[in-house]
């Protein structure tokens, strides 16, 4: 069954049609004759009647005798039959046309030749002007509903514009605005197949006249586009694709990814990974270079390798082992390709990315509850790490209590200075009643105001007492979700005899580096893969606005029916609608970092790795820990969620500004190829000290984001890099298919257009639109009976009767009938 929105029409005329509900509701075949067979039986009967009683009367006499007892016997006959009277509207439905955008990363590409002036515009791009510039919208509207849909890994009907050359209300040009800035190019997958279904699923049959395509045509997972090509086939309706992108590739060479470590110590040796990709250059040499640069010098070369390209769209990680840095400070690492074998394109082959050479360890605060076995893991791991320093604050610890850690704390520190002596907190079912009201208080403006990092793991022995505490509020505003009230640790939720709960990652979870067990992805999912999962956890959720969700738990089985089309293991990303419990959130609390985990079971990891629980202990304390390293600035600090986004993603800017001088902020970003993007900031709701903004990373490459504090502003200049990146699926064939478009074009009855091998003009766009047929179609539709007319007829009917009857029996006395 079609489930498509109502078709939009227009009333055309209107006419009144009377129809009997008894007639209407026979539903044998024999009704219909036994009531015409009743009524001759009554007409036969009063005549017959009236040729024996009336045999002495004259000839009109006889008749006006049975033609009053007849009238009188239809009018009751009509009553009975029910007559209403029903207005039907004549209306037309409009033919509709479905237009389909590829919204996946490939369409973020340029088909530039090498050596181009100016860059070229995106394939995505491309696409839009066609639509808009090349008049394709406006000649279909001419005849037609569009109705316009965007697809890559997911499908989304973005809008229906109705028929006519130009939006007829402010509300349809609004409609047709809001779906291009719906549309980003950033999806993962290209699903063309599984689009083509939904439409002639959801879009009406009979008014559908055909589909428009513009994709590249790389189809890298679900349904065949074949077969559901041939089901358009079936329902008559072709496929017209009208490609976009160059089947021929120049040879080129990039740096897809620049892997390095945030933070190292002055002269520690540290790595630098580099992944290469290319086209057409399966083989061949290329040697790289990488140097360092300062905002106060010119670029330092550190070291150069050659490598071997690998085939079309495979990554070749290059590792460079840099012996260290010396001296302290912010630099940014860049790898670029200083030679290539052939005429290769090396407008790519450049990445960049910051690195922070640090001469003062991370200070952790360590508090718990009690001695827990998460805890003393967390402990022992961070404490054999020279980059940490670690102090204690156990909620058990009596006096003379030794621990392994710098320092053994008594209570929490009394007074701002002493708070601002640290960088992380990481708590493990800590009993926050504990801490005064001035305590609360002190660590709500130590996150907020001083960056400071937080770590809340939740626990089964505490967290009860302090929820169910009223004046609990300042804590509960830091975790990221709404906790529940007070309840059990969820350790039979979602089990079953005893089963853990599969850690399922979002995208936003496999995007996030500090959740990974290895250096690359791919070696991080395999081991999580591994991974059994959780035994319990705090009931808690759902999200509060403006957290992001990192990691669900799923019951076990529920891996195969919950995960998304092409994942694997847990690892995958969790259905759309959340409907799995939260596991890993986190938000950005005023200008400091908190990470919430719904229990501290990551101390199983060790029985897959020790290593990669170790890892993954650091790099969870150093990303709460991340705002208190970018406070160079004493007017303010530059904030981002992550160091790499997908590319059309959307990148959350936050400018802390602790002084009323914020009114004057700017930002801006700036792209890879140089295109300058103004970014609004507005104060973030509730705080008038964070100011907060956004962008989309339209483009592929390293990111530049700059905050001016204003004229009074006198510290260094507020900067941030992000990386974003094309999924490596998408950029395996980016060649456009066009057997593929040629073959669903003549299964389908269509017509393939290639914008690559002639220019796209109105002209064409007008006699694409002249071969889709006109699929309008007009119809009746009948409103309500009207009670009034059928009030009245019946009142008239039975008058009418009444009447004859009575002037029947008058004659019959004058005649002296009895």
């Amino acid at each position: 069954m079609r489930s498509g929105p109502p078709l939009m029409f227009a009333a055309e005329s209107v006419r009144h049609r009377v129809t009997s509900g008894v007639v209407e509701g026979f539903s044998a075949w024999w009704e219909m004759p036994a009531l015409v067979l009743a009524v001759a039986a009554i007409v036969v009967f009063v005549v017959a009647m009236y040729r024996r009683d009336a045999a002495d009367l004259s000839r009109p006499m006889r008749l006006l005798l049975a033609a009053l007892r007849l009238g009188a016997l239809a009018a009751l006959g009509a009553a009975y039959l029910d007559f209403e009277r029903t207005e039907e509207r004549e209306v037309e439905f409009p033919s509709r046309v479905a237009v389909l955008v590829d919204s996946s990363a490939s369409m973020s590409l340029s088909d530039a030749p090498p050596g181009a002036a100016a860059p070229a515009a995106s394939r995505g791009e491309q696409a839009v002007a066609a639509l808009r510039a090349g008049g394709l919208l406006e000649a279909l509207r001419a005849r037609q509903d569009v109705s316009v849909w965007r697809f890559d890994a997911a499908a989304e009907r973005l809008a229906v514009l109705p028929r006519g050359t130009a939006a007829a209300s402010g509300t349809a040009a609004n409609t047709e605005a809001d779906w291009s800035e719906r549309l980003a190019f950033q999806g993962d997958e290209t699903r063309l197949g599984d689009v083509l279904g939904r439409v002639l699923d959801e879009e009406p049959a009979a008014a559908l006249s055909g589909v428009i395509v513009l994709t590249d045509g790389v189809t890298t997972a679900g349904t065949d586009p074949r077969a559901s090509a041939a089901a358009l086939a079936a329902a008559d309706v072709a496929v017209y694709p009208l490609g976009v992108g160059s089947d021929v590739i120049s040879p080129n060479v990039r740096v897809a990814d620049l892997l390095a470590p945030a933070r190292v110590f002055p002269d520690d040796a540290f790595a630098v990974t580099a992944h290469l990709q290319s086209q057409g250059l399966a083989g061949r040499r290329v040697r790289l270079e990488l140097s360092a640069t300062t905002d106060a010098a010119a670029s330092t070369p550190i070291d150069t390798l050659d490598a071997v390209l690998g085939p079309d769209g495979e990554l070749v990680p290059v590792r460079f082992n840099v012996a260290g840095l010396s001296s302290p400070g912010r630099r940014t690492l860049a790898v670029r390709v200083t030679a290539a074998a052939g005429d290769a394109d090396l407008s790519a082959a450049r990445a960049t990315a910051d690195i922070e050479v640090v001469d003062r360890v991370t200070r952790v605060l360590l508090m718990a509850g009690g001695p827990g076995r998460d805890y003393q893991f967390t402990r022992n791991v961070l404490q054999r790490d020279d980059s940490f320093s670690v102090d204690v604050l156990l909620g058990t610890a009596t006096a003379g209590v030794s621990q392994d850690a710098r320092h053994i704390l008594d209570a929490f520190p009394a007074s701002d200075e002493a708070l601002a002596e640290y960088d992380a907190i990481v708590s493990f079912d800590s009993d926050w009643r504990r801490l005064d009201l001035a305590a609360r208080s002190r660590l709500e403006r130590w996150v907020a105001r001083e960056s400071g990092g937080l770590l809340l793991v939740a626990g089964a022995v505490f967290m009860d007492a302090w929820l169910a505490d009223p004046q609990m509020t300042p804590i509960r505003n830091l975790f990221p979700l709404e906790l529940r009230g007070p309840g059990p640790l969820a350790a039979d939720v979602g089990t079953r005899d005893g089963e853990p709960q599969p850690i399922r990652f979002t995208r936003d979870g496999s995007d996030a580096e500090f959740l990974w067990l290895a250096a690359t992805r791919g070696a991080s999912d395999a081991l999580w893969n591994e991974f059994p999962g959780i035994y319990a956890r705090c009931p808690a959720g759902p999200e509060k606005p403006g957290t992001t969700v990192y990691a669900r738990l799923g019951t076990p089985g529920s891996q195969s029916t919950n995960a998304s089309p092409g994942t694997v293991g847990s690892t995958g990303p969790t259905p759309t609608g959340g409907s799995l419990p939260i596991f890993i959130a986190g938000q950005i609390y005023g200008s400091g970092t908190v990470l919430y985990a719904g229990s501290g079971e990551f101390w199983r990891l060790r029985s897959l790795d020790v290593a990669a629980h170790e890892r993954l202990t650091t790099q969870l304390v150093r990303h709460v820990s991340q705002g208190r390293l970018l406070r160079g600035s004493r007017r303010g600090r530059l904030l981002v969620d992550r160091e790499r986004y997908p590319v059309g993603g959307v990148v959350t800017v936050r400018l802390v500004v602790p002084e009323a001088g914020g009114r004057a902020a700017s930002c801006r970003a700036i792209g890879p190829d140089g295109s300058r993007t103004s970014v609004a900031l507005a104060a973030e709701p509730g705080r008038s000290d964070v100011l907060r903004g956004s962008f989309v990373a339209t483009r592929e490459g390293a990111w530049q984001i700059d905050a001016d504090l204003g004229a009074a502003a006198t510290d260094e200049p507020l900067v941030r890099r992000i990386q974003a990146q094309l999924p490596d699926r998408e950029l395996a064939r980016p060649r456009i298919d066009r057997p593929l478009l040629e073959e669903i074009a003549a299964v389908t009855g269509g017509r393939p257009r290639f914008l690559h091998d002639a220019a796209w003009t109105p002209a064409a766009a007008r006699e694409l639109a002249a071969m889709l047929p006109d699929r309008s179609r007009r119809e009746y539709e009948a409103s309500a009976p009207d009670p009034t007319f059928k009030q009245r007829l019946n009142g008239i009917l039975l008058a009418i009767a009444a009447g004859m009857l009575c002037g029947e029996w008058i004659l019959r006395r004058l005649v002296t009938l009895a």
